[in-house]
Order: structure tokens, then C-alpha cells, then sequence
């Protein structure tokens, strides 16, 4: 499956968020899903916030993007809540950092109780 990571940025350091981003690839990159950051979209720095948000979005709307994948403290960020928001009204798939911890990672569905 192809995911878009949504991470908070603003307001933290940059190699903090970066390092999240890492983390949640990673973990899914093991089960074969190939994940997208806005650091793929947007390498460059020195950029209008409006500028960055634009390009994410577009991104997480791309026809090849299945779903997005929320980090941590996501509700936090205005960002993240408006690509929150774009998925649910596209209806992508949404799965939550927060529930790795239970998440059956091939399937990218909530395990089974008696599992």
C-alpha cells in the first residue's frame, strides 16, 4: 500500500519531526508499504508555510496515495488537522501512530482481540 505520513512540524525542531517521520516509514517499509513525508514533497526549505501545506495536500490526494498514516500529537498541528480533515472527505484510509501497538501491519486493520 502507498501512505502519506502525517506528521506535526511547526513549532519543533526540525530534526525531531524528521525523526518521526523516520520511525513511522520504517516500522511500515518492514511490511512492504511504501510511504511518502512531507519531507519527500518538499525538500526545500525557506518556502511559505501555504506553500508547503499546498504541496502536502496535493500529495496525500494523489490517486496512488491508499491512505494516511497520523503521528503522534497530530491533533496538536493545524496542518496535520487539515490533512486529517482532506482524507476523511476523500475517504482514504486513516491509521493512527497511536494504535501500532495493535495494528495487524500487513493488512493495516486493528488485530483481532483473540489474536
Amino acid at each position: 500500500m502507498r501512505l502519506y505520513i502525517s506528521i506535526p512540524i511547526t513549532g519543533r525542531p526540525l530534526h525531531e519531526a524528521k525523526y518521526q517521520a523516520e520511525v513511522i516509514r520504517n516500522k511500515l517499509r518492514m511490511h512492504g508499504h511504501e510511504c511518502i513525508t512531507p519531507f519527500d514533497i518538499c525538500p526545500e526549505s525557506g518556502k511559505s508555510y501555504a506553500y508547503y501545506m499546498g504541496r502536502d495536500i496535493e500529495a496525500l490526494l494523489a490517486d496512488d496515495i491508499e491512505g494516511v498514516v497520523f503521528g503522534a500529537d497530530f491533533h496538536d498541528s493545524k496542518g496535520c488537522m487539515l490533512e486529517h480533515a482532506a482524507a476523511q472527505i476523500y475517504g482514504k484510509r486513516i491509521i493512527y501512530q497511536s494504535t501500532f501497538y495493535m495494528l495487524d501491519f500487513d493488512t493495516l486493520t486493528i488485530k483481532n482481540k483473540l489474536d
